[in-house]
């Protein structure tokens, strides 16, 4: 994204001097955590008279999030002073260009601001709905596509059917999750799985064994560790930051771990079966 350095109205830019004693900067945090690219923003202005028109609904903080290898572009805005975004990896590659701005969110006339430069005096000045009264940091990073193998829980869980139990079980003690479902159920997990809804079908039967998993590691963690399937999952948190010690306590419940491992498996079944109900109208 190009940044203009000329515009018909003034705007505060660490490039030009059309405000005395002001500033806009913007600390901007990214870091990536299971499946999403998380991006912190921190707004610093001073500005009394832009902060006034925030305050009032006639100005909010933007940030603009362009990839070039996948096309995504896409604007995030609050008058908070803080904002936080969460974008699927799976939709960003390469490099990521972020800028921040302050853009007028109404149409502005008559304005007026004491730190105006002299040569703003006198003159009319007002600002379209969209039209920039501030520019802040911008910041490139770039995304390295990671291997997936080892981050697809399929890989260290097999599902089969069990022609006695009348209820779903997980077995832990081996170097696959084992999920074992009665016959129907397996059935038709067999003949679903590869469906439109497929993600349903999985998020139904991965996600209670996953919490079932959790829920036993703080106290059988000497006799799991040896396992793929618990080093595959040590080494997917450790990827993300997160300590597996941590899983199955109160600061991180095993329902949760299993939702950040699946990432969001519930929004994406409902999405599923959203966009299933849509086709069917």
């Amino acid at each position: 994204m190009k940044i203009n350095h000329s515009y018909p109205y003034p705007v505060l830019y660490m490039n030009n001097d059309d405000y005395l004693d002001s500033s806009f900067n913007t600390k901007i945090q990214v870091y990536e955590s299971f499946g999403e690219v998380k991006i912190h923003a921190d707004f610093e202005l001073i500005n009394q008279g832009i902060q006034d028109l925030i305050d009032n609904h006639y100005g909010v903080y933007l940030v603009h999030i362009e990839c070039g290898q996948t096309s995504y572009r896409q604007a995030y805005q609050t008058s908070k002073k803080t904002l936080d975004i969460s974008i699927p990896t799976s939709v960003l590659r390469g490099k990521i260009l972020i800028h921040s701005f302050i853009i007028a969110s109404e149409k502005i006339d008559n304005y007026q601001n004491q730190l105006l430069n002299d040569w703003f005096k006198d003159i009319a000045i007002s600002f379209e709905k969209g039209n920039l009264l501030a520019i802040g940091d911008a910041i490139e990073t770039t995304l390295f596509e990671e291997n997936l193998e080892l981050l697809n829980l399929p890989s260290i869980a097999k599902v089969t059917k069990s022609n006695k139990n009348e209820f779903m079980e997980v077995d832990i003690h081996s170097n696959f999750i084992t999920i074992s479902l009665p016959e129907y159920e397996y059935n038709q997990y067999a003949s679903n799985a590869n469906s439109r809804l497929k993600n349903t079908i999985l998020s139904t039967v991965i996600v209670p064994s996953l919490v079932y998993v959790f829920s036993k590691l703080q106290d059988n963690r000497e006799d799991l560790e040896g396992y793929t399937w618990y080093q595959v999952l040590e080494k997917i948190f450790a990827d993300n930051n997160v300590n597996i010690h941590d899983v199955g306590t109160d600061s991180l419940s095993a329902l949760k771990a299993a939702q950040l491992v699946l990432r969001k498996p519930l929004k994406t079944s409902l999405e599923e079966i959203e966009k299933l109900n849509k086709m069917e109208d």
